[in-house]
């Protein structure tokens, strides 16, 4: 794999809660924006904001799965600020919402923002 996209795989993981722009990722690898998507989706299969969504609905899932914060809380830590755009596109990666899993799980939902769970 070309060692451009094997730094923005990592860039892309270490910073899933922030805003990823392809364009940042592009002149990190010293590549124009298009030269970069194309480098990209020939080696990892996907565009970047592909890739960029399926990473953070599968930590979502984690975090819902094996922590009790809350949804918003998940939310936010994925680097999503709007919680419908959030349990949509989580809905659409899963197939059922983030509170419905919580649900599934019996994890209860959690108000109390002062004392947050670290995943392991």
């Amino acid at each position: 794999m070309d060692p451009r996209i094997t730094r923005a795989l990592g860039q892309i993981d270490a910073q899933l809660h922030d805003r990823v722009s392809v364009a940042r990722l592009a002149a990190d690898a010293d590549l124009s924006p298009s030269r970069f998507a194309h480098l990209f989706r020939l080696h990892v299969g996907t565009s970047p904001a592909q890739y960029l969504r399926e990473r953070r609905m599968t930590l979502a899932l984690v975090l819902l799965d094996r922590t009790s914060l809350p949804v918003r809380e998940v939310m936010l830590h994925v680097g999503c600020n709007d919680p419908s755009h959030f349990a949509r596109d989580f809905r659409r990666f899963h197939g059922f919402g983030p509170r419905e899993r919580r649900s599934a799980l019996g994890i209860p939902r959690r108000t109390d923002r002062h004392k947050p769970q670290h995943v392991k």
